[in-house]
């Protein structure tokens, strides 16, 4: 059996985050490793993705940039399959209408 490669969860992100209306732009620091693979920004605000095969662990210095990236509060997803970049894009788009029915 094939294993799914970590190019095709990416590219299922960026089809449903074009559908959604959502940029996800492709994140590339070369000053610095272990940066989410993608940004999305979205109604609601702006996330970094971190996209791996089905399965897939963070590398170690992914995890310390992650932290990192969260403690100066920015939102980070890892997602690695098809039904983690579904809940993922739900996410966002309740995340956006729950903001505009709290709007005055």
């Amino acid at each position: 059996m094939a294993r799914t490669r970590e190019s095709t969860i990416e590219n299922y992100l960026l089809s449903q985050c074009r559908e959604h209306g959502f940029l996800c732009l492709k994140f590339v620091s070369p000053a610095r490793g272990g940066v989410p693979d993608r940004i999305v920004v979205a109604p609601h605000g702006t996330v970094f993705v971190e996209v791996k095969r089905p399965g897939g662990q963070l590398r170690k210095l992914q995890q310390l940039t992650h932290a990192k990236l969260r403690r100066h509060g920015a939102e980070v997803h890892v997602v690695d399959d098809k039904p983690g970049v579904d809940a993922f894009i739900a996410n966002l788009l309740k995340t956006s209408s729950d903001q505009q029915r709290a709007a005055p």
